[in-house]
């Protein structure tokens, strides 16, 4: 995912990159002098990094539709 070039200078995304309000997940490889990040891995259900209440196989039964 990377940031597209017009939107480089919007003062909300540089808010968000400099702030450091969240910790990269280890499954995520961040350069932000590119402003790009991708997945290294695919995350696992424990690296959500906050509650989650929900049942996998109901979201697999609903999208596989």
């Amino acid at each position: 995912i990377e940031v597209r070039e017009r939107s480089r200078d919007m003062a909300l995304v540089l808010e968000a990159i400099q702030s450091g309000e969240r910790d990269v997940p280890d499954y995520l490889d961040v350069d932000h002098s590119k402003m790009r990040a991708s997945l290294n891995r695919i995350p696992v259900l424990s690296d959500v990094p906050y509650p989650v209440m929900m049942e996998p196989n109901l979201v697999i039964e609903f999208y596989s539709r």
